[in-house]
């Protein structure tokens, strides 16, 4: 990931699990306040889940981390903290999907400018991928939290004609990087993105703009910063963690680790060895080991022991998913919820996929895919012999032979 621009900015109180944006730099944290998970290299490899010796389950600790704050959505009180989270009088965790819906909400597609779907590193803080939109808000989407209804990202396409958070008025459909550098000089030295991603990312704690990145320019580097000028600014994301607002979580919970441990990372959320013991191995998609200089890199002195990534199927299944909807149309209209897709059948590469595939579907991206298609039933019957299933995915995909 590129980071160009070394100056320290404020980091949003509330974000308890920021997942920081690439042209940031991470102060030291507070005591007893858990650190900011750093983005995953693209280029680490995969490692099957480990044979570990089954946990016993853990009822109270899934709550406290999946389910307590459906239970107990917080609200954002503090005056300056609403204003900075609002855009149109709608702030971020404190508008939920619920209250949205008299506004005529319907499902779309996002694309994710800062963190792809092929990109390792996932964002906690939203569901990423899928989003609504009203026409009584033009040019916003709105994206939930992943384990409740409240908003937790507003994306701010090139329709959106309105005032930022700070009051500033903005054209996006006719904004340029050189009108956001007049708006923002601070954001002249805040060029960033990440490996995987196609577009430059200038940052707040809060606040992300996107221009995309001339691909065919050579060399890339370093940035010819005169020739994206007159580029214009494709989207803007305003987000926060709504889990930070959880009462639930004890202070101390993700912070108490054995010195010798390695970093452990759960779904790009930071837990100790010993909360880890309470997930079943079986919940595990991909385990990612990351030693030496680059561990060093991602995390500081605390990396000196490694770091390691831990991906839940159930993150893998909801990635995945929101890729393979934005890249067809016909599987975008079709009403499918990530966890409950039993109607649906997996034909990869000619080869029907079953049991645990999810391994095999989330490595799947730009790089690879070739062509995804949506057939019904009778097709999927006549073709595959398969029955009981309403809907066949076909893709077809460039994968090493381990992913055949």
């Amino acid at each position: 990931m590129l980071n160009r621009g070394g100056n320290a900015q404020p980091i949003c109180a509330v974000e308890f699990f920021y997942f920081l944006s690439p042209s940031i730099v991470l102060p030291e944290p507070k005591p007893m306040s858990p650190p900011t998970p750093p983005p995953i290299p693209r280029n680490f490899l995969y490692f099957p889940p480990m044979n570990f010796n089954k946990a016993l389950p853990a009822l109270a600790l899934l709550v406290l981390l999946t389910g307590a704050s459906n239970y107990c959505q917080a609200q954002v009180k503090d005056a300056a903290l609403i204003k900075k989270l609002s855009i149109n009088g709608l702030c971020l965790c404190n508008t939920t999907l619920d209250s949205l819906r008299a506004a005529g909400l319907k499902d779309t597609t996002v694309e994710e400018m800062d963190t792809p779907p092929g990109c390792i590193a996932q964002d906690s803080r939203y569901v990423a991928g899928m989003g609504y939109y009203s026409s009584k808000y033009p040019g916003m989407i709105f994206q939930r939290d992943q384990t409740t209804n409240q908003i937790s990202k507003i994306r701010l396409t090139r329709q959106f004609k309105g005032k930022l958070p700070d009051g500033t008025l903005v054209d996006l459909q006719n904004m340029r990087l050189k009108d956001l550098f007049k708006l923002y000089p601070k954001l002249k030295d805040a060029w960033g993105s990440r490996g995987c991603s196609t577009y430059w990312n200038f940052s707040n704690d809060t606040l992300s703009f996107f221009v995309k990145i001339d691909t065919n320019k050579k060399p890339q580097f370093p940035i010819d910063e005169a020739y994206y000028q007159d580029k214009p600014i494709a989207a803007a994301d305003l987000m926060v963690s709504c889990y930070s607002f959880n009462q639930f979580v004890p202070k101390d919970f993700y912070m108490e680790e054995n010195p010798g441990d390695p970093i452990y990372f759960l779904d790009s959320i930071r837990m100790n060895r010993m909360a880890l013991e309470n997930f079943d191995p079986a919940d595990f998609v991909a385990i990612t080991v990351i030693k030496g200089k680059r561990a060093l890199e991602l995390v500081g002195q605390e990396g000196k022991n490694g770091v390691i990534y831990i991906e839940t199927k159930e993150t893998a299944k909801r990635h995945y998913w929101a890729y393979f909807k934005s890249r067809s149309k016909d599987l975008a209209q079709l009403p499918v919820d990530p966890q409950k897709d039993s109607s649906f059948q997996f034909i990869l590469n000619g080869r029907q996929i079953t049991g645990d595939f999810d391994n095999e579907l989330m490595d799947i991206s730009d790089k690879n895919l070739k062509s995804i298609s949506v057939i019904g039933k009778d097709e999927l019957a006549k073709n595959y012999g398969i029955s009981g299933k309403n809907y066949g995915v076909i893709i077809l995909a460039d994968l090493p032979p381990k992913k055949q």
